[in-house]
């Protein structure tokens, strides 16, 4: 028998009540799901189906392209939002329905983005364009 760790499911920070189901553990219908985009690439040819949205793990320095954007929702149909993580795996910039950059962990407020929410945000550069 094989011991397999306790993986807590991702909660976004602005999604508290959406606790993700990580991609390499989904299987068939869940609200959420959590993973890199390659694993989230992965947990639809194996038939997971999401109804209320992807949340999309990168390290501290990783960003989203529209490209990939557009894929995750062609495969999903659900909003796709950048979860920043720590090396502890703790989030530490997330993105929100407007997103127009990351709402930051901690700081000091910097005024209101136009989801509404108050406090520091980061502006996120989009990786150049891949060409097919």
């Amino acid at each position: 028998m094989r011991f397999l760790p306790f993986r807590p499911r991702i909660r976004h920070p602005l999604f508290p009540e959406l606790a993700a189901v990580r991609a390499v553990d989904a299987r068939g219908q869940s609200t959420s799901v959590a993973g890199t985009f390659h694993e989230l690439t992965h947990a639809v040819r194996q038939g997971v189906c999401v109804s209320r949205a992807v949340f999309v793990l990168t390290p501290a320095n990783g960003s989203l392209s529209e490209r990939e954007r557009d894929e995750l929702w062609r495969l999903f149909q659900v909003p796709a939002y950048l979860l920043s993580l720590n090396s502890d795996g703790r989030a530490i910039a997330w993105e929100c329905e407007a997103q127009n950059g990351l709402h930051i962990a901690g700081g000091v407020d910097k005024g209101t983005c136009a989801c509404g929410r108050p406090g520091p945000k980061m502006m996120v550069e989009s990786p150049v364009p891949m060409h097919a």
